[in-house]
């Protein structure tokens, strides 16, 4: 198993997939914290961050703002914000980044049919699904804190401490987020072994959170519900929430729905591939 991860490991080095997803991540990281205020795809919007949204004179000045020099002068005259924060609350768009890892450790192997070969050698189906899975969590789990520490460090150094939390606070979140993460990316896996081939996995995966979204609001909204659960421990929104000074009792809410959809998402995978026929 730990030849598979270190052979799986240097096949994904010498590719370009992960070099251009770590320059996404900067990227985003950057338009952020020249702009000032956290991107995000999706749902999850300012509410969810420490960002003051109640001044109305302050956002209706912001909404005309002509220019990203402008914007910033407006932020800047607002006192500042903890934004790193507010960027973590928005770590969904991470889903996005996770895709690609998942395309290129796993799906590649189905739509490249050297799947059969690994398997017809001394590799078993439990070895082979485990040593994909742990190597994806690895290669995530890096691009998360790669993601949130970037971001920390250069926002502190461009934008100072009215922009900026502590480290320690950093590390917190990080933390608290990462059980919900690892739900996220268990529900990848279990896709990439369902739908097996690149662009069937492309497919279902990347609109599925904002599709998911928009049936529950769509439900809800026709026949008068009221979903405070969803807005509460729908994945996307729970993220903001943890990043956004969360209760404890919270955070164990979020921290058991992330292992049971750890849980639950890889025994699907697993299973459903121990009866996939590998043509």
């Amino acid at each position: 198993m730990l030849n598979m991860i270190k052979s799986d490991f240097y096949r994904i080095l010498k590719g370009k997939a992960i070099y251009i997803a770590l320059f996404i991540i900067i990227g985003l990281s950057l338009v952020s914290v020249i702009g000032l205020t956290p991107g995000h795809i999706g749902m999850t919007s300012m509410s969810n961050s420490t960002i003051d949204i109640n001044d109305a004179e302050f956002m209706e000045k912001l909404s005309e703002a002509n220019s990203l020099k402008d914007i910033r002068d407006l932020m800047k005259s607002s006192g500042g914000y903890e934004l790193d924060q507010a960027v973590l609350g928005t770590n969904m768009n991470l889903y996005y980044i996770f895709i690609v890892v998942v395309v290129i450790v796993l799906c590649t192997d189905f739509s490249n049919k050297s799947i059969k070969n690994t398997l017809s050698s001394a590799i078993s189906r439990n070895k082979y699904y485990w040593s994909k899975a742990i190597l994806i969590f690895l290669i995530c789990t890096f691009l998360v804190l790669f993601n949130n520490y970037f971001f920390y460090f250069t926002n502190l150094f461009v934008n100072g401490r009215n922009f900026s939390s502590s480290i320690s606070d950093i590390f917190k979140t990080t933390i608290i987020q990462l059980p919900l993460i690892y739900g996220i990316i268990s529900l990848l896996i279990c896709f990439a072994f369902l739908f097996k081939k690149t662009a069937s996995f492309n497919t279902i995966s990347i609109p599925f959170i904002i599709i998911v979204q928009l049936i529950v609001l769509g439900i809800t909204n026709l026949f008068r519900i009221k979903a405070d659960w969803f807005y509460q421990y729908e994945i996307q929104n729970a993220l903001g929430n943890l990043a956004n000074s969360p209760t404890n009792q919270y955070i164990l809410n979020c921290t058991l729905l992330g292992i049971f959809y750890l849980i639950l998402f890889n025994i699907i995978g697993y299973f459903v591939f121990r009866r996939t026929e590998i043509k």
